[in-house]
């Protein structure tokens, strides 16, 4: 049953749950993060992700202890319509879970035009890597939320879903925990239809396949509304209204079609122009509903 949440008033951020494991109690929370860049987990130059663990800074000649406490951990996918982006400038979005305690990973993937599906099996082997990395910390890798926003809210709602229903060849050993999407696509002939109509210049979508034929190939094959299941993992979304590069409809029908715990949170505003309160109030609601799944 779909959950909606119509955000209008400022409230306050959530306290501390499991999936947000142990909060910060004091203001100067950074010191304990220790940020590697870069790493790989395929061949490819874009093959590449960042870690963000959190720990302890306890001086020379170590300088810095990774946390040993099991944690919930993000894998973020930043957006940029499949043809540019970088996981450097999603710092904002993965603020918030640095702030709570989580461990997050950010990546990188193969983009451009003509590059579909690319993007798919790149999140879908970087979260396996994910996976592998946290079991050899010796954490769970069953606390692994997926996240993204725009074209990297598609991949994560694709790399949610295809780890519970589906196959691939970097199908992980375990599925994410849930997903965090913001505004991503979840029907891409639709959007397709969309952008011909309203910006064919900067159809984006038509660009990523590469032509009108391979739009319904690559729709039919990693469009998250086609491959909802039963088994769904929890899935948060976050759209606005007047959203006119991935229309809100695309949120507002993949959640009417899901029958798994899910909310979409709705905000007067366009394509992540939000104000301070709604960014705040969006927040709260993600930890709430992770809280509760």
């Amino acid at each position: 049953m779909i959950r909606i949440v119509l955000l209008m008033a400022p409230i306050c951020l959530a306290g501390t749950s499991a999936l947000q494991a142990a909060e910060n109690p004091i203001p100067q929370w950074a010191h304990h993060i220790v940020t590697e860049v870069d790493l790989a987990y395929g061949d490819h130059e874009r093959q590449t992700l960042d870690t963000h663990l959190q720990g302890q800074r306890v001086g020379e000649p170590d300088y810095f202890v990774a946390d040993a406490q099991a944690r919930p951990t993000l894998m973020w996918i930043h957006g940029g319509g499949w043809l540019e982006g970088d996981k450097a400038r999603d710092l904002s979005r993965i603020m918030p879970f640095l702030q709570r305690g989580w461990n997050v990973y950010s990546i990188n993937y193969r983009q451009g035009p003509e590059t579909a599906p690319q993007a798919v099996d790149d999140a879908l082997c970087a979260f396996r890597y994910v996976v592998q990395h946290t079991e050899e910390r010796g954490h769970d890798p069953r606390r692994i939320v997926v996240g993204g926003a725009s074209s990297g809210g598609h991949l994560a709602l694709v790399v949610a879903l295809l780890n519970t229903q589906g196959e691939h060849p970097c199908k992980a050993a375990f599925p994410p925990r849930a997903a965090v999407n913001w505004f991503g696509i979840t029907d891409i002939e639709l959007l397709d239809e969309f952008l011909q109509d309203t910006r064919p210049q900067s159809n984006y979508a038509r660009a990523w396949a590469g032509s009108a034929a391979a739009i319904v190939e690559v729709s039919d094959a990693y469009s998250p509304m086609y491959l909802i299941s039963d088994n769904a993992p929890p899935i948060v979304s976050v759209h606005g209204t007047e959203d006119s590069v991935v229309p809100f409809d695309q949120g507002e029908s993949f959640h009417s079609s899901l029958n798994t715990p899910n909310e979409l949170v709705i905000l007067r505003g366009n394509h992540g122009g939000f104000s301070d309160h709604q960014y705040q109030q969006a927040w709260d609601q993600i930890f709430t509903f992770l809280d509760g799944h």
